[in-house]
């Protein structure tokens, strides 16, 4: 009896002390840096700078990853079939909670959230030469010949799309007045407008900002509550004469392979904070117009919880 109980008191110290020997060791060799998107996007370009900040502090090599598809389900069943010790970290936004939503294959829980980084708004925008001088102009066109404009935009119930049918609700657009069109990135879905494929873009400030000051872009309107630096002469949905609700941004964060633990994720993402508090980082993020938001990964759940009860309201 007492040589059991040592034996089974033995085995739960050890369990005890394996968890934070675990975060103690990381890393322990090359981070995967998994992303759910094609590269030369706002969020692969951010997550490689990321990964250079992580790989020039921890002395590791930090392999990216891209694995687009499925608005991030094949990223995130990459994720899962990794080891939970903090080796493999990857992308996430918004849109991985229109995907839940969408394809029933993934939840909350099949990740572990462990940290937001930033958060971005949502603009509308189109080429200059377009006839479509404001969201008015817009939604006129909508209605006066419904499915003759496209949207370009990231993946089926993704972040993007969930932003773009609360402006549609907000101007009495019905959902087929104007064709969505998914792409495997928001920065595909500009370049394909810049080509004419599409009439209209929905995008983040970052990769519209230099299309804007080459005279290629215009910018219709931006879901936020004030105008933005970068972009002065373009209104807000409000100011444009559009009420919706501006609580829904894009965010980019980090999530870890399910039951990766708390110990971990919380030494990940110390060295995640770091990264984005350098010099190089902070003007990163203010020349891209986002907005600082760092979370641990208690603050990021809760955070991400919210936005997906807004998901569930809006991609049905």
């Amino acid at each position: 009896m007492l040589s059991t109980r040592f034996v089974v008191l033995t085995a739960l110290g050890a369990a005890a002390l394996a968890l934070p020997a675990a975060a103690q060791d990381w890393p322990n060799g090359d981070i995967r840096y998994i992303l759910h998107v094609e590269p030369g996007g706002a969020t692969d370009v951010m997550a490689r700078r990321m990964a250079d900040g992580l790989q020039r502090d921890l002395g590791v090599n930090v392999v990216v990853e891209n694995r687009a598809g499925g608005s991030g389900a094949r990223q995130v069943a990459q994720m899962q079939r990794a080891r939970p010790d903090g080796q493999t970290i990857g992308s996430v936004t918004a849109s991985h909670l229109g995907m839940f939503q969408q394809t029933g294959q993934f939840d909350m829980d099949s990740v572990e959230w462990a940290c937001g980084l930033v958060l971005d708004p949502y603009l509308i925008a189109v080429r200059t030469d377009s006839s479509l001088e404001s969201l008015g102009d817009l939604v006129s066109a909508a209605k006066e010949n419904p499915g003759s404009l496209s949207v370009a935009g990231f993946g089926e119930s993704s972040g993007g799309e969930v932003a773009w049918m609360m402006f549609m609700e907000a101007a009495g657009l019905e959902d087929d007045s104007i064709n969505w069109v998914p792409y495997n990135s928001v920065g595909d879905g500009v370049v394909a407008t810049l080509g004419g494929h599409n009439q209209i873009v929905i995008a983040y400030p970052g990769l519209v900002r230099q299309h804007v000051e080459a005279g290629t872009l215009r910018v219709l309107g931006v879901m936020a509550d004030e105008r933005l630096d970068m972009l002065p002469d373009s209104p807000t949905y409000a100011e444009a004469g559009f009420d919706v609700n501006t609580s829904w941004q894009q965010f980019r964060g980090v999530i870890m392979p399910p039951e990766t633990p708390i110990e971990v994720q919380t030494t990940v993402c110390n060295a995640v904070e770091k990264v984005l508090e350098t010099p190089a980082l902070q003007q990163y993020i203010a020349d891209s117009e986002l907005v600082p938001g760092f979370m641990p990964p208690e603050e990021f759940r809760a955070f991400v919880e919210a936005q997906n009860e807004l998901t569930t309201q809006w991609a049905q």
